[in-house]
């Protein structure tokens, strides 16, 4: 049993602490919304000076959301490894900019350990074929990129995801994630599903994988901390799944102060009761850096501040062995398969 990483399969008992969602080189523009009237455009690059208006309308600027620079992602996970980091797994599929031939080198630059994931995100971003494929054909495709790699590469995921999820989730996505869970079946691999903060649909996509003959205890149930909802995340950790508390360091909100992430403080509460209902296994963390927005380099947190700020804090909270089975354990549970 081993872990795939960009570099060759690894020993899954050598996995240091890791970081479960992430974006190194992205195009998430599909999610840009027109600025305000009278608001000026910002000019490329992205500056620090301009963070207070990302701060406040992160989806205003199109650029903001597009990671587009090796060298930049090279530094990230530099100081990310500095942190106390040493793996985090790059969720970008087909249809979100995914740049994959270009992460084996960041992997080497940076000394940061990199995974990936299989499949397809939101509907808007389907190819046509998948549009028209049924749940047989999206599942041999699946099975094929984690026994052969993916699209001639060699690159072999980790595991599958994310799967976009809109709310409600359509049926071209509900197809994918049955077809992610009849792969998971067959290969026994883990699945993460990216859900929509708009709504609370984790339980009904749970029930659809599990009908494909996937285990519980490998799907992987992202932006949990979107919806803080204490009787809706112990719903969801009743059914087995994995929670994904995954924005830490996002702080903007869309337009609107009642449109906004949750804080940090806010996560990191539900985390520490969360744990202490008594679900230790059932937890992994990451800050899904989406946005120029979120990167030190350009004043944010960056993927550093998972190691840096947020274990400390956890660790406080919980005590260093709750620590280690949400950064170590449990992501080595996950991402070792055959």
């Amino acid at each position: 049993m081993s872990v795939h990483t960009v570099l060759g399969p690894v020993d899954a008992s050598t996995l240091g602490p890791t970081s479960m969602h992430e974006h190194l080189l992205s195009d998430l523009s599909l999610w840009a919304r027109p600025a305000p009237p009278g608001e000026p455009p910002l000019d490329d690059p992205i500056r620090p000076r301009d963070m207070a208006r990302l701060r406040w309308n992160a989806l205003s600027v199109p650029h903001n959301l597009i990671l587009h620079d090796p060298d930049v992602a090279v530094a990230e996970m530099t100081a990310l490894r500095q942190a106390g980091g040493a793996a985090v797994v790059e969720l970008t599929l087909r249809g979100m900019g995914r740049r994959l031939q270009e992460l084996p080198d960041i992997s080497r630059r940076s000394g940061v350990t990199i995974c990936v994931g299989t499949g397809w995100y939101v509907d808007a971003t389907h190819p046509d074929d998948v549009r028209t494929a049924d749940v047989d054909t999206l599942a041999a495709k699946l099975v094929t990129d984690l026994r052969d790699g993916i699209d001639g590469t060699g690159i072999k995921p980790a595991l599958i995801g994310e799967l976009g999820t809109n709310h409600p989730p359509t049926e071209g996505e509900l197809r994918v994630v049955a077809a992610a869970g009849r792969a998971a079946a067959e290969t026994g691999c883990a699945v993460n599903v990216h859900l929509s903060f708009r709504g609370q649909d984790a339980l009904s996509l749970v029930e659809l994988l599990l009908s494909e003959g996937m285990s519980a205890d490998r799907i992987v149930l992202s932006h949990m901390d979107e919806v803080l909802d204490r009787a809706y995340h112990k719903d969801a950790a009743q059914t087995g799944a994995v929670l994904e508390y995954d924005t830490f360091g996002t702080d903007f909100s869309y337009g609107s102060p009642h449109l906004r992430s949750p804080a940090d403080h806010e996560r990191l509460d539900m985390a520490a009761w969360l744990l202490s209902e008594g679900h230790q296994d059932q937890l992994v963390i990451g800050c899904d850096v989406w946005t120029q927005s979120n990167l030190l380099h350009n004043g944010g947190y960056g993927y550093e501040h998972l190691f840096r700020r947020i274990a400390p804090a956890l660790e406080k909270l919980a005590g260093p062995q709750a620590l280690r089975r949400i950064l170590v354990d449990t992501p080595r549970r996950l991402l070792d398969r055959p």
